[in-house]
């Protein structure tokens, strides 16, 4: 136990040292490996970076980092996950979001997980200031291989959340004072996954549904997240994301369907 809290201190170390280095200031879950709890690999991590300027009347900057480190025990899956990406135009921010969660997947059954969490992110571009949330959700596995990953499951988790009025569109529903809620949520969630372990070739699937109650109104919020991975070599590969989010009911009034896309370059060792 000493030795496995001395490695994830290293790690937390080593991720924290890179998003300094990086220097950039990431909305819903989305922080899946499709990696068996029997692998033989005890230790397994991913890290991708991007950065693009673009020289126009202004300068375009993108800043891109995202990294996962997976301590795979004999009964359960310990994952910190962070992400940053900030985009600027002449100094004038376009995009900045960022996640950071730490997750562990406790096997109960042959077919019953238990997934617990802890996670803070943010979301300049929908007026996100700040979501801290901690939950637990029980998962039950269809498929749970190298090759193949299919679950689904659910749970409840606590959730505070701060926004604010910078992304509103009609100024007469603009509110100076930020807006704070702490509230319990239900979560629903499914995934399904597949990898080629002759080439690494994977695509990946989730789907969330998070409902609760503000100011006496039901909320639900449905995500999807997509990933399809393509191998370059040994070392790296492409891949291609694309989010979508509908709320139907935003803290602030803002659109209830966002989608977002990227593309990005990993290196796994």
């Amino acid at each position: 136990m000493f030795q496995f809290s001395k490695n994830l201190f290293k790690i937390t170390a080593f991720i924290i040292a890179q998003f300094c280095i990086i220097n950039s200031n990431a909305q819903v879950l989305n922080t899946d490996k499709t990696s068996a709890l029997d692998s033989n690999k005890k230790i397994q991590s991913q890290i991708s970076l991007a950065i693009a300027t673009d020289q126009q009347k202004k300068s375009l900057v993108d800043l891109y980092y995202a990294g996962d480190f997976t301590f795979v025990g004999k009964e359960n899956a310990t994952t910190l996950y962070t992400k940053v990406d900030k985009v600027s135009n002449g100094g004038v921010s376009i995009q900045d979001l960022g996640t950071f969660q730490l997750k562990n997947n406790r096997k109960i059954s042959n077919k019953f997980y238990v997934e617990s969490f802890v996670q803070y992110q943010w979301d300049g571009g929908l007026g996100l200031e700040s979501r801290a949330l901690i939950g637990m959700n029980l998962v039950h596995y269809l498929k749970n291989t190298q090759k193949e990953d299919f679950f689904f499951g659910g749970g409840i988790f606590l959730e505070k959340e701060k926004w604010n009025f910078s992304q509103v569109n009609d100024l007469s529903l603009v509110n100076n004072a930020p807006i704070l809620i702490l509230h319990p949520k239900l979560n629903l969630t499914a995934k399904y996954s597949i990898i080629n372990p002759n080439n690494n070739f994977e695509l990946i699937i989730r789907a969330f549904n998070q409902s609760g109650w503000n100011n006496k109104l039901l909320t639900n919020r449905t995500s999807v997240f997509t990933t399809l991975q393509f191998p370059i070599s040994k070392k790296f590969t492409t891949s291609f994301n694309i989010d979508f989010l509908y709320d139907t009911a935003p803290i602030v009034p803002i659109d209830h369907f966002h989608y977002n896309y990227a593309q990005s370059l990993s290196f796994s060792f």
